[in-house]
């Protein structure tokens, strides 16, 4: 038997959009989540503007209502419409899905168990709605010193010893990483080598590694990537709606997860290719504290062993990223990080062609080489695949950067 929440989901709401530019009309199957909004964008199927639509929900009292559309209207008849679209914020659609059958009936068996998945999501829900916003206040405090705002906010301490800034910055660190890891497809075990590394690193060569933390709070770089990295989670946590029908997938029978017999229905390309760009970039600048962790376990030492010699960390940075992959693979986590050190990619889309193509569902992305341009297509659902898999890998360096920056007293500056 169905749960009450179950029962919601298998209700679709049926409406129809005229374009406001070719006047072709479009029937948008609308499939009915737990959220109190969900907002629906595509392509017109005929001339290729954005429309979008806004559905309100009132949980409490079953009730619904669609807001005035983006580029559209609402009209009553279905006569001459030139396709369907099935919409929905928490379900993959299956690619053959054929009117009227909706996407939750032909995905609910997919589940390994549905309710630890609904009890992962509402929690992945709260934090976006009021957890990031205090983490993003914490960090101002932190910033500023504003230590009394600081505890204020993060209530009381789990023991009895006054807080240290070394203390807060670990509070808080962990707050973070607990929540995102709700947003990645990082195994425990995945996690556990990180933790093993670091361990490894200040037991073995806590100098060496003190030196590292200091060289980055001397240059700025400390200061830098606490930045960088506060954007870019906040950009995945402001996107999060536009990928969750792929989280979504993780919870189901391994079987069922061919990204090739499903698609997300909205198709939110320009934000997430800012999303993939600044988590790559970034996270080519966090390998090299892990190269740098990696190359004092290993050779005692702040300089990479090569053919030639010995190169510093700073050589190794300003190195092109496609290059970096070549030093990364020389330590045993390299299986963590260069598999999605994928440069062809991150130039492809940041291509100022670059776009997503509606007719085909793909990723259009444009490479040059050797004075010519060449064309490289992705299907979209593997496109957002890439940006899971990418942040995943970040969440896992970021953890190398949280242990160097209390290695630095919890300093900024």
């Amino acid at each position: 038997m169905l749960s009450s929440a179950e029962s919601e989901l298998l209700m679709t709401i049926r409406a129809v959009l005229l374009c406001a530019s070719c006047e072709s009309k479009t029937v948008v199957r609308t499939q009915v989540g737990h959220r109190d909004k969900q907002e629906h964008a595509f392509k017109c199927p005929n001339c290729g503007i954005d429309i979008s639509y806004v559905l309100d929900l009132d949980q409490k009292n079953v009730s619904w209502s669609f807001r005035e559309p983006h580029n559209a209207k609402w009209v009553e008849s279905e006569e001459g419409a030139i396709g369907v679209r099935t919409f929905s914020d928490e379900l993959m659609i299956p690619a053959d899905l054929q009117d009227p059958w909706s996407p939750f009936i032909l995905t609910f068996r997919n589940f390994r168990d549905i309710d630890v998945y609904r009890h992962d999501e509402t929690v992945r829900n709260m934090f976006v709605e009021h957890g990031w916003a205090r983490c993003e206040r914490l960090m101002v405090h932190f910033e500023n010193a504003n230590f009394d705002l600081f505890d204020k906010e993060a209530g009381p301490p789990e023991t009895q010893e006054a807080p240290t800034v070394v203390s807060r910055l670990e509070a808080l660190g962990a707050y973070m990483e607990g929540a995102f890891d709700g947003f990645t497809l990082n195994t425990e075990g995945s996690y556990s080598r990180v933790a093993q590394r670091i361990a490894l690193v200040r037991s073995g060569s806590a100098t060496l590694f003190g030196d590292l933390a200091q060289s980055y709070l001397r240059s700025g770089k400390i200061a830098a990537l606490w930045r960088q990295i506060r954007d870019v989670r906040g950009a995945m946590v402001r996107n999060y709606p536009a990928l969750q029908p792929l989280l979504q997938m993780s919870y189901w029978h391994r079987e069922h997860q061919d990204l090739s017999k499903f698609l997300l229905s909205d198709k939110r390309f320009d934000a997430l290719r800012q999303v993939y760009i600044d988590c790559f970039e970034t996270l080519c600048r966090l390998t090299v504290i892990v190269v740098g962790v990696e190359t004092i376990i290993h050779h005692a030492s702040l300089e990479i062993p090569t053919k030639k010699g010995s190169m510093t960390l700073e050589d190794f940075e300003a190195m092109p990223n496609g290059l970096k992959t070549g030093i990364i693979d020389k330590y045993p986590i390299s299986d963590l990080f260069s598999p999605v050190i994928d440069t062809k990619l991150r130039n492809g889309i940041g291509h100022n062609s670059a776009h997503y193509e509606p007719k085909t569902d793909e990723v259009i992305c444009y490479e040059t080489k050797d004075a010519t341009t060449v064309t490289r297509t992705l299907p979209y659902t593997e496109f957002c695949d890439r940006v899971l898999k990418l942040f995943a890998a970040f969440e896992l360096a970021e953890r190398y950067r949280l242990a160097l920056h209390m290695e630095a007293g919890g300093a900024l500056k």
